[in-house]
């Protein structure tokens, strides 16, 4: 039977993981357009004629993003529930001077999915604060 310093420790813990779980769900978009921030990418769909496609986004200039932090995956679910079917972060990587990332899905997914591009930068008041995010449109 767990004592009571047990309970008060896990509870805690709970608390500590459920505080953490709120930081990190803020996150606030970004509704300038890219010309207004700077940005300049190229969004490539390559489909293989197999029901999947592979997507490639590469990050010429990040403009007024700078520095991002993180490229996700979002696919959100069917319905209005609010929550994904998928969101996981991107592997970066360099390639002849831009940031590119690319994701291998089926058609399906690719056409609900988005790009999210993350910053702490806010470009609207170039200050450093919460966790922003940009959709690239294709």
């Amino acid at each position: 039977m767990p004592t009571r310093k047990q309970i008060t420790m896990l509870l805690s813990f709970l608390g500590l993981m459920l505080t953490v779980q709120a930081a990190w769900a803020i996150e606030f978009g970004i509704g300038q357009s890219k010309e207004e921030l700077g940005l300049k990418y190229e969004l490539f769909v390559n489909d293989h004629g197999t029901g999947r496609v592979t997507v490639v986004l590469d990050i010429v200039d990040a403009g007024k993003l700078k520095p991002i932090n993180s490229i996700s995956l979002y696919i959100p679910a069917e319905g209005k529930t609010g929550r994904p079917d998928l969101l996981v972060s991107l592997a970066t990587k360099i390639v002849d001077g831009k940031t590119q990332v690319r994701a291998h899905l089926t058609k399906e997914l690719a056409e609900r999915a988005q790009l999210q591009l993350k910053t702490t930068s806010d470009p609207r008041t170039d200050t450093t604060n919460r966790l922003l995010f940009y959709h690239p449109r294709g």
